[in-house]
């Protein structure tokens, strides 16, 4: 087992399981307001602008574009079935979190932290196509999760310094309070969950997708559709 792999066999276990998810009812019901409010009293739209650009690397377009361009590139200008296979995983990694990102949102329908600030609305409504109740998961820290934990299957020698990147990263939608810190945590953990079942279906698949591995090294030809 590689690096990303331990990681993930750590974080489903049963046990982690439950606790991260006894920590995200927690912090719903006593963290998540007072942090908003703290940080909508810092107002860091204004007073940190370079948040504001910070908090960009989770559009998704971006990373869609770009993956998709690397597969095409990879299979017909300058052929190299290793490096396809990985820009299709990394593409896999953005759309499949968003699909499922986007109908937990309108379904859940949890309010923003604006409603919050302005019309003291908190909590989930059930099915709204109102942006404004599309708080939960966080689209931006499931966008910036699923391009950092898919590196990090590529690359898991570097597992660490990657996942700190994408939480400060996803921490960002936090600290503009466009999000609830229990947003960014649920995204987070469904992404890692998503990447993994990927990884682990491709793997099935025939696909070697760790760059460390000595299959990946010799760019044997995996493709197996």
């Amino acid at each position: 087992m590689n690096s990303f792999e331990r990681f993930y066999a750590f974080m489903t276990k049963p046990l982690v399981i439950l606790s991260y998810f006894v920590l995200i009812v927690l912090s719903f019901c006593y963290l998540d307001q007072p942090i908003a409010y703290f940080f909508y009293h810092l107002n860091l739209r204004v007073n940190f602008p370079l948040l504001n650009w910070i908090t960009h690397a989770g559009l998704g377009g971006i990373y869609l574009s770009l993956f998709l361009l690397m597969a095409l590139y990879f299979r017909f200008i300058r052929p190299n079935k290793t490096w396809e296979l990985r820009s299709w995983f990394l593409w896999f990694c953005i759309v499949i979190p968003s699909i499922v990102c986007t109908l937990l949102k309108i379904g859940l329908s949890r309010a923003r932290p604006d409603l919050l600030f302005k019309k003291q609305i908190y909590g989930f409504y059930g099915f709204h196509l109102n942006a404004e109740f599309w708080s939960f998961p966080s689209g931006h820290a499931t966008t910036v999760m699923g391009v950092f934990l898919g590196l990090c299957v590529l690359f898991p020698r570097h597992l660490t310094s990657l996942l700190i990147l994408g939480i400060i990263l996803a921490s960002s939608r936090v600290l503009l309070f466009h999000h609830y810190l229990s947003d960014v945590l649920i995204a987070s953990y469904l992404v890692l969950i998503q990447v993994g079942l990927i990884q682990y279906y491709l793997k099935k698949r025939g696909w070697n997708l760790t760059c460390e591995s000595k299959c990946a090294q010799n760019n044997a030809p995996l493709y197996n559709l």
